[in-house]
Formats: structure tokens, sequence, C-alpha cells
């Protein structure tokens, strides 16, 4: 229908920070504003595929490439872009959560210094994320993946809480560095062991066939590899260290797009490569169980560690290694309903926790950088800023999986795809998940009770919501939260004509 709308919304993304950043010098303003304009336009153009997406199943740009010639075997890498029923609504998450971070960072950073910087960064950041959802090559997919890295550490370490920012910035640096070798070792393996016949020596994901000699055992090194990898990203236990360190650091808008969507980026990358391109081979057997206990695992470990926080940030970074488990356990299942749930719950989590990190940062704001974290020392607020008040019990309610909203129905499907594995541990896996729930909704709660209800203390009787810059992009996402469980298929059309085929004739 259109040509090299993908590729106009990649580069849009990676050309204009260059402009930001200038205009920044100039007039920081200008300068947040283009940024705003820069990521809305890239969502426009990706916007554009819709329609062959749903009438053709994909939309492809590609500008070619070139070939090594490496003796043995060549190696053809070309720059490919795909919108399909995976990538599509993935892509759709990280835009509006972008979008809203933007927004919200015009009244969070207004204080700090150097915010054309800040804002070039951050749209860099948002380019390495949709480039890897929107790859179709796994080369590029590892040019994007690591181009998520550098940006974020930049932003930690400068814009951070000091004096631990840098510290924290480099043990999230060195974490996540070290999982995308693992992936880069994956990704060379995948190439050595490639059906040449088929693939030519390219690495491109569509089409993309393994060797029929391959020994099991070399199959499963491989799928290792890449969860292993993947895992660090999504801080799937006992891969999760980094992640509430730098989320205590972190400024706050970034906390909620590394948590909403960047490590959620980790797990579309299982179900496209480890699901999609190795299959059952690799995921399946006793690999399935492995993963399975270490998805459970992640849940409590995760919803315990969120109850005993008394800081904000921390308690949702705990809380996100949970939820990380549910879509953990999802993808293990290696059934149709669980990948259709976890790719759900990766865009009902990217609303609910998103809103919850950037309510955090309200707090912090309108009460104090500190006393704003301090669980304990707040309460009555729900009278004195009833927007902030409604927006978190909103995104908190999706988070525990109540209906009508969104995260009722991912944690549906999802739990449906573990006794879809129709044996004794499916059943028991899901009752442990069930369990994992209601920590989740204990600790929701206990949130709210503690910060918003109860008598108003004499120290708040100022406090007011936030400026609209901060408060509407809540609203928003509050209402996609409810729209979206209300009405699921709006998100499932897409993301079901992607993964039944891949279990046909199977859960």
């Amino acid at each position: 229908m259109f040509q090299y709308t993908l590729v106009v919304a990649i580069f849009t993304l990676l050309i204009s920070p260059i402009l930001v950043f200038v205009l920044g010098k100039w007039n920081e303003h200008v300068a947040k504003w283009t940024a705003f304009g820069a990521v809305l336009t890239s969502a426009i153009f990706a916007l554009l595929t819709v329609g062959d997406v749903l009438l053709l199943g994909a939309y492809t740009d590609n500008l070619g490439g070139f070939t090594l010639d490496l003796g043995v075997k060549a190696l053809s890498i070309n720059f490919i872009l795909v919108a399909d029923s995976l990538s599509l609504p993935i892509a759709g998450a990280i835009y509006v959560l972008a979008l809203a971070v933007i927004m919200y960072s015009f009244g969070y950073m207004k204080e700090h210094k150097n915010l054309g910087l800040y804002y070039a960064l951050l749209v860099l950041y948002v380019a390495g994320m949709i480039g890897v959802v929107f790859a179709g090559d796994l080369a590029y997919f590892y040019v994007f993946w690591d181009l998520m890295l550098i940006p974020s550490y930049f932003i930690i370490a400068n814009w951070g809480s000091k004096p631990n920012s840098v510290k924290i910035a480099f043990k999230y640096f060195i974490f996540t560095h070290v999982g995308a070798m693992a992936i880069l070792i994956g990704i060379g393996g995948l190439w050595a062991f490639s059906d040449f016949g088929v693939t030519g020596g390219a690495l491109t994901m569509a089409g993309f066939t393994l060797s029929s000699g391959i020994a099991s055992s070399t199959i499963r090194l491989l799928t290792l590899l890449f969860i292993v990898g993947f895992s660090v990203k999504m801080a799937i236990f006992p891969l999760h260290t980094w992640l509430p360190d730098t989320h205590g650091e972190a400024p706050t808008p970034i906390s909620a797009i590394l948590s909403g969507v960047m490590i959620q980026t980790a797990a579309y990358a299982i179900l496209r490569i480890c699901t999609d391109i190795i299959g059952v081979d690799g995921m399946g057997g006793w690999m399935r169980w492995l993963l399975i206990g270490f998805a459970v695992f992640t849940m409590l470990y995760g919803g315990i560690m969120a109850i005993a926080q008394k800081d904000t940030k921390r308690l949702f970074a705990y809380s996100s290694i949970s939820q990380m488990g549910y879509i953990f356990f999802g993808l293990a299942t290696f059934t149709s309903f669980g990948a259709t749930g976890s790719m759900f719950h990766i865009i009902s989590h990217s609303l609910a926790k998103g809103s919850l990190f950037l309510v955090a940062g309200i707090l912090m704001t309108q009460v104090g950088h500190h006393k704003g974290r301090e669980i304990k020392k707040l309460g009555g607020l729900g009278l004195k800023m009833p927007i902030t008040a409604i927006v978190a019990m909103v995104a908190a309610l999706s988070l525990a999986g109540t209906p009508p909203l969104a995260g009722f129905m991912s944690e549906w499907i999802i739990f449906s795809g573990g006794l879809a594995a129709n044996d004794t541990l499916g059943i028991i896996a899901v009752i442990f998940a069930i369990l994992s729930t209601a920590l989740t909704a204990t600790y929701v709660l206990l949130f709210l009770k503690d910060v918003f209800l109860g008598p108003v203390k004499e120290e708040y009787k100022d406090v007011t919501d936030p400026s609209p810059y901060m408060w509407v992009p809540l609203v928003v996402m509050a209402i996609l939260s409810l729209v979206i469980g209300i009405f699921p298929k709006s998100a499932l059309i897409f993301i079901t004509n992607y993964v039944a085929p891949l279990f046909a004739g199977g859960s």
C-alpha cells in the first residue's frame, strides 16, 4: 500500500537526535517538542503498515545488503524491516509509552540541565527498541539490541540519583552487555548451522532454516545461549540483580520505559528466535520444564521481595521481576495460549507498570525527592491529588489482574497456556502462578492504602496534582488499559495471527 514507511520510521528516530541535541543548545523548549514530534512522526509512519499486516500478513522494506565470502560459507547481511502481526502491536506499546514518557519529562525534568542531550538520547533509546522489533535480519537485530544499551547507560549515569548513578549505570551496562555477548554467539551459531541451501548464508529471520543434521545437544546449547542472554534483559532470577539497583538510581521516566517496554523486548525476541526459528527441538522436552521452574520462582521471588519494600521505585522494580516471570512462564509452556498471553501481557504490563513508575515520579516531585519514595511516610494523598490516585488505582488493579482491565485478560491467557500443557506439572505450575497473583494484589493494594488512603498529614496539606504534562499521559494510558481489557481482540487479532501457525496441530 505504501513504500518505505518503516525505513522512514526508523531513520526518523536515528537522525532526529542530532537535530534535538543541536536545538537544545539554542532552545530546550523547542528541542523537547522536536523529540516528541520525531517519535510521533515515526509512530504514524509505522501505523501506515496496518493495512498490509491485516490483509497480507506482513509489510517488508528491504534496502539490500552485502555478502562476505568467508571460504566455507558466505555471510549475507541485509537491511530488512518487517512489520507483521507480532512486531506491530509490540511496537505500538513502545510508541505509546515512549510518547507518554517524553511528555511526562517536560514536567519531571524541567529543573535539570543539558536537556537537549537528554531528549536526544531518549529518542535514540526509542530507536533501539523499535529497531529490535522491526528488524528482519539477525545482524541488524543485534545492532539495534546494542543500541538500546548505549543511550540508556548515559541517561542513567548523567541524570540518575547522585552519587551512585555512575556506578549503578556501569553495573547495568556490564550485566546487559554480557547478556548481549551470549546472544551474539547464539546468532553466530545459527548462521554456522543454518541450511545453506535454503538461507544462502543470509541471516534473514523469515524462512531461516537450520541444517537437518545438527545434533540435539547443539540445538539445546544454541537455545541456552539465547535464553541466558534474553533472561538477563528480562531480569529472570538469578540474573535479576541489576534491575532493582538500576531503578533505584535511574531518572523516573527512564525507569518507566525500561521496565515498561525495554526488558520486554527480550520476551519478544524469545518468541521470534527461540520459538519460531529454533522451535520444539530447542524449547521442548526437559528444557520447557526447566524454564517453567525458573519462571515460577521468578514470579514468587519478585512478589515476595516487592511486599518487603519500603521504597516506591524498588517496590515497582521487584514487581517488574515478578511480572517478567509471568511472561517467561507463558513462553516456557511452549503452547499457543502461553505465547499469546505473554505477548498480550507485554502490552498490558507496559501500560500498568509504566504508569506506576510515573506515579512514583509524581510523588517525588510533589512531596519531595526522598520523602516521596518512602511509602510509610506518605498517606492521605488521594484527596490532595485525585487524578494521580485514580490512575494509580487503575494501573495497580490491572497489574493485579482485575477485570475488566487489560492485565486480567493477559494473565488469564497465560494461565490457560499452563493448563494446555495437559499434565500434572503444568497444573502445579499454574497453581503457583495464581499464588503469585495473590502476592501482586497484596503489594499493590498495600501501596494504594499507604500512599493515598487515610487522613491527610499536616505536612502534605499543600500537595496537589502535578502539571498536565505529567498527568495527561497517565490518564491516556489508564483509558487504554480499560479499552484493551474490554476489547482484547484489538490486540489479539494481531498476536494470534502470528502465534497460531507456530503451534498448528498443538496447544
